[in-house]
C-alpha cells in the first residue's frame, strides 16, 4: 500500500535548512505559486508527501491527478490522506480511497463509550444507531456492540434488511429493535451513534436535547435545533513514541486529522487493533471531564 499525504506548501516551510533573507523567500515562493509547482517528498517506505502552494486553482489538482496516475502504475493499491485545508477539494479524487479515519472511530466505538459512561456500565445502556445504508461498516458496528448493550435500537429507511439482522441477533439472545418513527425513535434517546446521517436528514427528528451525540458521519456540520447535550465528532488517539516521531518529524500534526494519520498507519488497514482514546472533541474543542460528568447526572435521572 502506498500512501500520499497533501497539504499546503507554505512559505516559511521554504529553504528551511538556509538562513536566507525573507526577500529571497518572498521571491521564490511566488515564482513557485506563478509555476504551480507541486514538490514530492519521500517520507517514509511507501510514504510520499505532495506539498501544493496554490490550493484553491483547479489546475493544480489536475496536475496531482496526472502525478498519482503515474504512482498507480507502480503500485496496486493506493490511498490518500488530506489535510484539513485540502479537504473542501476532496471532489476532484473521486475514484481514489481517501482516509477518512472512519474505521478506527468505528472499532474505536466500544472504547468511546466506556470513556463516556466512566463508571455507567454499558451492559445497562440503550444505544441509537442512524444508519441509512446497510452495509459492512453499520453491520460490523452492530455485531460489535449489540452483545455489550441492553439494546440496540436502529433507526433506518433499510427496514427490511436490518429487520433480517435483527432476527438473527434475536436467535443469539441479543436485543435489537429496528425502527425509522421520526417523532418517536429518538425523543428519548441518551446515547446516540450517527452513522450517515445528514444534517438535513436530521432535522427531520425529534431528538433528546441532553443526548450524548456520536458523529461518525464524514459531515460533521451538524447543527440540532434546541440541541443541549455532548456532540462528539471526532477522538484523539494515545499514539505511540514512533508514530509520534514520525508524525512531528514531517510536520503532519497541526494540518491533518490525527484520527486519519493513524489509520494511514495501520499496515493491515482493518482498524480492528485501536490506540486508547485520549481525548473526545466536539463542536467547539476538546471535551473535559466535567462536561461528560454533568451529562452522566442526565443519564442516571
Amino acid at each position: 500500500m502506498i500512501t500520499i499525504y497533501i497539504k499546503e506548501w507554505k512559505k516559511e516551510e521554504i529553504f528551511t535548512k538556509y538562513n536566507l533573507p525573507n526577500w529571497i523567500k518572498n521571491i521564490t515562493y511566488n515564482i513557485i505559486k506563478k509555476i504551480n509547482y507541486i514538490r514530492k517528498k519521500e517520507i517514509g517506505e511507501n510514504k510520499k508527501l505532495y506539498l501544493i502552494s496554490n490550493v484553491e486553482k483547479e489546475t493544480t489538482y489536475k496536475k496531482i491527478i496526472k502525478k498519482l496516475e503515474k504512482e498507480k502504475t507502480k503500485t496496486q493499491k493506493m490511498q490518500i490522506v488530506l489535510a484539513k485545508k485540502i479537504k473542501p477539494y476532496k471532489a476532484y479524487f473521486q475514484g481514489y480511497k481517501i482516509v477518512d479515519g472512519k474505521l478506527t472511530y468505528i472499532y474505536s466505538i466500544e472504547n468511546l463509550l466506556e470513556n463516556i459512561l466512566e463508571e455507567q456500565p454499558l451492559a445497562l445502556q440503550d444505544i441509537y444507531l442512524l444508519a441509512n445504508q446497510y452495509t459492512a461498516e453499520s453491520t460490523n458496528l452492530i455485531k460489535k456492540i449489540a452483545p455489550k448493550v441492553k439494546t440496540m435500537n436502529i433507526i433506518t429507511k433499510e427496514i427490511e434488511k436490518y429487520k433480517a439482522l435483527e432476527e438473527i441477533l434475536q436467535e443469539q439472545g441479543i436485543m435489537m429493535s429496528v425502527s425509522n418513527n421520526k417523532k418517536k425513535s429518538l425523543k428519548k434517546a441518551k446515547i446516540i451513534i450517527n452513522l450517515d446521517f445528514s444534517n438535513e436528514q436530521l432535522t427531520e427528528y425529534s431528538i433528546f436535547r441532553n443526548s450524548i451525540f456520536i458523529n461518525i458521519a464524514q459531515e460533521k456540520t451538524i447543527q440540532i435545533q434546541g440541541f443541549q447535550g455532548i456532540m462528539v465528532q471526532t477522538i484523539e488517539l494515545q499514539l505511540n513514541e514512533e508514530n509520534m516521531q514520525w508524525i512531528q518529524q514531517n510536520k503532519l500534526e497541526d494540518e491533518f486529522v490525527q484520527l486519519e494519520i493513524y489509520e494511514s498507519l495501520q499496515e493491515s488497514n482493518t482498524g480492528k487493533t485501536v490506540a486508547k482514546i485520549e481525548n473526545l472533541y466536539g463542536n467547539h474543542g476538546k471535551i473535559d471531564k466535567k462536561e461528560l460528568r454533568n451529562w452522566q447526572k442526565i443519564l442516571t435521572n
